[in-house]
């Protein structure tokens, strides 16, 4: 598997995501991240492919040889393959009068002459249409969970602002005062962005900040030597503390003034620095740029301010002034290191399924199990194809809500999977008095009416009732049976115990033990 740049993986997903709004199939932005992320192949075209039939949208892959290929055979929109630029993807949305109107994370609805479309394509379409039953799974849910997330920052911010405006005595408010605290306050969002970069340069917002001209490279600037003070500290972080530092003892005592506009006057000569250095390397960071802009910008609130550079050092002010610099540094070195180690957890994440979604690695893996055969006179219950070459069996126990959760999870690949059979073997103590093996032998019973969608419900509906009550349940799905009810749970205790069952849900994959540490939730892609 190869890993892919941050690059390609948001043109999938956003290209995608234009795919599915033009198909009018529900979903949230968070889902299809997610789903996409978590498939081994992601950026992949078998990526998009795989989501879209897991959403139970109907799709289909094909390549087309372009030398003569008619546009009258294609059907609109369709996902195209670049060869191009690492492999990206376009949405076309139609061919007309040799003119190719398409999308992109970049573009939307805009023109390319078809000769050049016919360059960079490599031929291959992704075409879907999706039906009735197309959404994402618990779309209701997630859109919610979804707005809820996109409101906290904006949230955040406005009662942070709402703070600030109800601090500030607004009857001895000087116009230059507000000036500079509004400058302060602007420089403050900019020092957090620029930390933001700082800890994850991959972030959308901080990308597109960074994207704004032709020669504007943050990275190019803020990753250079020139953009560290010391090997532990940066320029951002001292800019950072510098307008939170100022902001706070404005906020909290005016007549730190005279010394914020001499530590004003200070900063000035890093400006030219600054330029300078982006100047002669030809590359241009805009947040860089805004803060220097807002430094001189502050110098000539602060120049026609009266007394702003009398200096006034009583101990109160001297005091504030320094409380409110060591707070922003203190509360940054406190959470930097946690914010570190987040950053390095993605791409770890992302090494880390290199070798876990390995189909070769899995397989051997896999085959270095014990395995046991699941014979047919053990009754098991048999969902899915009957026909199928890939066996799921899980051993379960009716009241594990582990297994629970287990059963839902395979039950989502049967709704759009025909491949897969699934066996299941419940683990009991064969005694009447036992409430599994009432659950097990009235559902072992019900398998023998050969009513396969009968036995999925009462399945279904049995490990989705909480508190679980057996007599409830037995009514819903009654069945008579006798004494050979009970030869089938205590062949199935026989089995467990033959297998060494020690915890449900144990999965089998064709009989062998499913080896840590794979999780049911990580071979979905793997059983091919």
């Amino acid at each position: 598997m190869t890993l892919f740049s941050s690059a390609s993986q948001a043109n999938a997903v956003a290209v995608t995501a234009l795919f599915l709004k033009k198909l009018k199939v529900k979903f949230t932005n968070d889902g299809l991240q997610q789903v996409l992320e978590d498939h081994p192949e992601y950026p992949s075209l078998l990526a998009i492919s795989d989501c879209l039939t897991e959403w139970h949208i109907p799709n289909q892959a094909y390549k087309i040889a372009k030398e003569d290929y008619s546009v009258e055979e294609l059907e609109f929109p369709f996902l195209a393959h670049s060869a191009m630029n690492g492999g990206n993807f376009m949405l076309i949305h139609a061919i007309k009068n040799g003119q190719v109107t398409y999308s992109n994370e970049k573009h939307n609805q805009a023109i390319m002459a078809e000769e050049e479309f016919l360059k960079k394509w490599s031929g291959v379409v992704l075409h879907a249409e999706p039906n009735e039953a197309s959404i994402e799974p618990n779309y209701k849910a997630q859109a919610l969970k979804e707005s809820f997330n996109n409101i906290k920052v904006p949230a955040l911010l406005l009662v942070a602002l709402g703070a600030v405006l109800l601090s500030v005595d607004y009857q001895t408010l000087q116009l230059n005062f507000g000036l500079v605290l509004l400058i302060k306050l602007i420089g403050l969002v900019v020092g957090v962005l620029l930390l933001m970069h700082s800890i994850d340069a991959n972030n959308p917002l901080i990308q597109n900040l960074c994207s704004l001209g032709d020669k504007n490279n943050c990275n190019a600037i803020l990753r250079s030597d020139a953009a560290k003070v010391t090997s532990w500290l940066s320029w951002s972080e001292v800019g950072f503390f510098y307008f939170a530092g100022s902001f706070l003892a404005l906020l909290i005592n005016p007549a730190s003034m005279s010394i914020i506009g001499w530590l004003n006057l200070l900063s000035l000569p890093y400006t030219v620095y600054s330029i300078g250095y982006q100047y002669k390397n030809k590359n241009w960071c805009v947040l860089c740029c805004s803060v220097q802009a807002l430094l001189w910008l502050e110098f000539f609130a602060l120049f026609f301010a009266p007394s702003a550079y009398v200096l006034t050092l009583t101990p109160e002010v001297v005091l504030t002034t320094a409380v409110s610099f060591l707070l922003p540094i203190l509360a940054w070195a406190f959470v930097k290191p946690f914010l570190a180690r987040s950053a390095q957890f993605k791409p770890l994440k992302e090494q880390l399924k290199k070798f876990k979604y390995n189909g070769e690695l899995f397989e051997q893996v896999l085959k270095n199990q014990p395995r046991y055969a699941v014979p047919n006179e053990l009754m098991p219950v048999v969902l899915g194809n009957p026909e199928a070459e890939i066996v799921i069996t899980m051993v379960s126990n009716p009241f594990c809500g582990p297994c629970a959760k287990a059963h839902q999870t395979i039950d989502e690949w049967l709704s759009y999977r025909d491949d897969i059979q699934l066996k299941i073997i419940f683990t009991t103590a064969n005694h009447d008095d036992d409430a599994r093996t009432k659950v097990s032998r009235h559902v072992s019973a019900l398998t023998t009416l050969n009513d396969q969608k009968l036995v999925e419900k009462a399945l279904n509906d049995w490990y989705a009732q909480s508190p679980k009550k057996y007599e409830t349940w037995a009514e819903k799905f009654p069945i008579s049976f006798n004494g050979e009810m009970d030869i089938v749970t205590e062949k199935q205790k026989a089995w467990c115990d033959m297998a060494e069952i020690a915890y449900t849900p144990t999965i089998l994959i064709n009989g062998y033990k499913l080896p840590e540490p794979y999780r049911l939730e990580d071979i979905k892609y793997l059983l091919t």
